[in-house]
């Protein structure tokens, strides 16, 4: 027997459908405000206020345009939140960066302090035979001080520069690499240029250029061997399909010292998979900082 649908059921029906959309509306207000709250407190309070008129008015015509409003709402907090995460990535990196420059800082001024610690010792040590026995106790006293300074700066800087290289791989992501050599892509390098800049730490910027049959073996090795040649605050970088470009911590005269000799070494024989080998050349230049814009 078939069974008959009443236009109390049909009621029933779209009444439960309304109520899931009214759901659907808290759950999607309450999802936006907790993601972002800094972003999606104004979203969160304008969906939850469309779904109370809703609530008092649930016509066909008006759950048809709440649509367009709650898309149109979903669509300018997806925008801002994008913009708002952006600049809060560059915040962070800026800060990493000015804390990396303050690290290396104090680095350098504890090798300087340590250094003269020792050299005082020395001067003690030597002043003579007739120097009395304290004297040579506090020569070794401030030997075995400076020693003991630069232990423990180098286990706390260590430590520091652990816990920033995770931060900055947070950061990054699995977005930020190139695939084939592992070193930064283009789009990250552009990052870090950008908060070395905001910071303002400075620095110049290294490129280079292989010439010959430049395939990803070839730029796989020449990726191993530029690794080598810098420091860890240094960023390097796949730029392009034969390029690389280096965030170097140094004014513009080191850096083009460093690009030649750097260039020197990317020159060379590269060894292919069936065996053969195969002849690159390499160029440097120092690239400008509004590079990264272009």
């Amino acid at each position: 027997m078939m069974e008959t649908i009443t236009e109390r059921d049909h009621l029933s029906e779209l009444s439960s459908a309304v109520f899931c959309y009214l759901s659907l509306l808290s759950s999607v207000a309450d999802c936006i405000g907790q993601a972002s709250p800094e972003v999606g407190g104004p979203y969160r309070k304008r969906i939850a206020q469309l779904r109370t008129r809703l609530f008092f008015q649930s016509t066909p015509k008006v759950i048809k345009a709440s649509l367009k409003t709650v898309e149109g709402e979903l669509n300018d907090y997806a925008v801002v939140a994008a913009q708002h995460s952006d600049q809060h990535d560059l915040e962070l990196r800026r800060a990493i960066v000015t804390l990396e420059h303050a690290i290396d800082m104090l680095a350098t001024r504890h090798d300087f302090h340590g250094t003269q610690l020792r050299e005082m010792a020395e001067r003690m040590e030597n002043s003579g035979p007739e120097q009395p026995v304290a004297m040579q106790e506090v020569a070794g006293e401030l030997r075995r001080c400076a020693d003991r300074m630069g232990q423990e700066t180098t286990s706390v800087l260590d430590r520091v520069r652990k816990e920033m290289r995770a931060v900055e791989d947070r950061l990054r992501g699995n977005q930020s690499t190139d695939p084939s050599t592992g070193l930064l892509n283009s789009q990250e390098i552009t990052r870090q240029i950008e908060a070395h800049r905001a910071s303002g730490v400075a620095f110049s910027l290294l490129r280079f250029e292989l010439h010959g049959s430049v395939t990803e073996p070839v730029m796989k090795q020449a990726a191993g061997r530029i690794e080598k040649q810098f420091r860890h605050r240094d960023r390097i970088a796949r730029w392009s399909e034969t390029e690389f470009l280096i965030l170097f911590q140094g004014p513009p005269e080191v850096a083009e010292v460093r690009a030649k000799q750097v260039a020197k070494l990317l020159s060379g024989r590269y060894a292919l998979g069936n065996g053969s080998q195969v002849e690159i050349m390499a160029d440097s230049c120092l690239a400008e900082q509004e590079l990264a814009l272009a």
